[in-house]
C-alpha cells in the first residue's frame, strides 16, 4: 500500500496524493478489508469545521480526505500545500465505481430524495455492468439500526452515502465500526447527479473550475449564501490560520 502524506490545512489535514496512486490505494483496502472512510474538504465544508468541532473531529479521524475544488487548491497553497488535482466528490467516485466494477463487487447507496438513489442505481449499473447493486436507500430513514442490520445483511464492499455535509460524515462515524463494509464514502450530491435529478454544468464550466457558479444561477435562493458568502469567509479562515495570519498577529 501507498504511504499516505497528509498535511494541515490550517486545522484540517488534506491527503497529498494524486489520483492514481490513491486509487491504488483504495484497491488494496478493498482487497484486504481494511476499513475505511472516504470524505472530501471544500469551501464550505471547511467553513462548517470551524464552527463544528464534532464534524472538524470526524474529518480528521477520516482514514482518506480528499480536497475538493478551487477554493482549496487556492486556500492549501497558503500553507505551501501544492494540491496535485483536483480531487472532488462528483468527479472522483465514478474512479472508484470503475474500481469495483472491476473487482466484480458489491456496492449499496444511500442518499438523496425517494426514488433517487434507485434511479441512480440504474444509471450505475448501465456504466458499470460489472457491480452487484445489492441495495439503494433514500436518506429520510428514521432507524439508523435497522438500516445498518439490512446493509450489513445484504454484505456490499461499498457503501456511498449522500446525506448532505455534516450529516452524512456524522453518521459515517457514529456506525463505522457498526458497518460491515470495507470503504464507506461521504458522497454529497453524486446521486442527485448520477440520477439526472439535478444538473450538471457543461463541460467548458467544469474545466474552468467554475461548476460553484452554475449552480448558484440555477438554485440561488438555496446557494447564495454557501457560495457569495461562504467563499469570502473560507478565505479568512484560511488567511487566519496561515503564516500571513499568525505573522499579522506577532505584529499587532
Amino acid at each position: 500500500m501507498n504511504q499516505l502524506h497528509y498535511k494541515k490545512m490550517g486545522n484540517i489535514k488534506l491527503l497529498d496524493m494524486d489520483k492514481s496512486l490513491l486509487l491504488d490505494d483504495i484497491r488494496h483496502r478493498l482487497l484486504k478489508n481494511i476499513k475505511t472512510r472516504i470524505f472530501f474538504i471544500n469551501a464550505h465544508c471547511f467553513n462548517i469545521a470551524q464552527t463544528d468541532e464534532e464534524y472538524r473531529r470526524q474529518v480528521n479521524e477520516a482514514e482518506l480526505v480528499l480536497n475538493d475544488g478551487i477554493g482549496v487548491k487556492v486556500g492549501a497553497a497558503l500553507f505551501d500545500i501544492q494540491v496535485k488535482e483536483n480531487l472532488n466528490g462528483t468527479d472522483f467516485t465514478p474512479h472508484v465505481l470503475q474500481l469495483i466494477n472491476n473487482l466484480n463487487m458489491k456496492l449499496y447507496l444511500l442518499g438523496g430524495k425517494p426514488g433517487v438513489a434507485q434511479k441512480a442505481g440504474e444509471r450505475i449499473q448501465k456504466d458499470f455492468p460489472n457491480i452487484n447493486i445489492v441495495g439503494y436507500s433514500d436518506g429520510y430513514f428514521r432507524n439508523s439500526e435497522k438500516k445498518i442490520e439490512e446493509i450489513n445483511r445484504l454484505q456490499p464492499d461499498l457503501v456511498l452515502v449522500g446525506l448532505g455535509v455534516p450529516l452524512q460524515e456524522n453518521w459515517i462515524s457514529k456506525n463505522f465500526e457498526k458497518l460491515d463494509a470495507q470503504v464507506v464514502m461521504g458522497i454529497g450530491a453524486f446521486l442527485d447527479f448520477a440520477s439526472g435529478t439535478v444538473k450538471r454544468a457543461p463541460k467548458v464550466i467544469q474545466g474552468l473550475r467554475m461548476e460553484w457558479m452554475f449552480r448558484l444561477l440555477l438554485e440561488p435562493k438555496r446557494m447564495w449564501k454557501r457560495y457569495l458568502i461562504g467563499n469570502v469567509l473560507f478565505f479568512i479562515h484560511v488567511l487566519r490560520q496561515s503564516k500571513f495570519g499568525r505573522k499579522a498577529k506577532k505584529v499587532l
